[in-house]
């Protein structure tokens, strides 16, 4: 079976996909791949210098920082950067998923990179503002301020998730959020 996870940043989504995997899954996580496929496919350098300027691809390097605090200020600027990345990844992950029975693909560009046209089940996974600003701010080292502007930048994924075959809500306690996963994983006869 192939389960496609989607939310917006600091939802819990690797939470949920993390489970998937000690049950046997092959993980699959979206931002992994798209960090990878930059190197994979150094013309990505050159599109996103053409695209956004010769200043985010330094040295030939990516500043991901600098390009971050662009796209997730302005959301034009980030269908921007999808363009350019999405055929990567999809292509990608599609290799990935390739001769395996059981992938957990995990990433919130499941449904813009057109990967949940291949998924058998999809879960849409979310938290509440305030508890995903406070995962973003330590995880990615970052004000809460930048936080902030990212989860309203993908205010997109409340509408999709009337897409979804499963919601589940990660505000809780982790305890109270892993038997809310071990009874999803259940409805999904797996």
């Amino acid at each position: 079976m192939k389960v496609g996870i989607f939310g917006k940043s600091g939802s819990g989504k690797t939470t949920v996909a993390s489970y998937f995997e000690g049950k046997g899954y092959f993980h699959i996580n979206l931002d992994r791949v798209g960090r990878e496929v930059v190197t994979k496919y150094p013309e990505i350098l050159s599109e996103i210098s053409e695209t956004f300027g010769p200043e985010y691809v330094p040295d030939g390097k990516l500043d991901r920082k600098k390009l971050g605090d662009l796209v997730f200020q302005n959301s034009s600027e980030l269908e921007k950067l999808n363009g350019i990345f999405f055929k990567y990844i999809r292509n990608e992950a599609l290799l990935l998923m390739s001769g395996r029975d059981n992938c957990i693909l995990e990433g919130a560009v499941l449904f813009e990179s057109g990967l949940s046209d291949f998924m058998d089940k999809i879960i849409y996974v979310k938290t509440d503002f305030d508890t995903a600003v406070e995962r973003i701010v330590k995880r990615e080292k970052i004000s809460k301020q930048q936080a902030e502007e990212r989860i309203k930048a993908q205010s997109k994924y409340d509408e999709l998730e009337k897409k979804a075959d499963h919601v589940i809500e990660t505000n809780n306690s982790t305890e109270e959020l892993v038997e809310n996963i071990k009874k999803l994983f259940s409805r999904l006869k797996i």
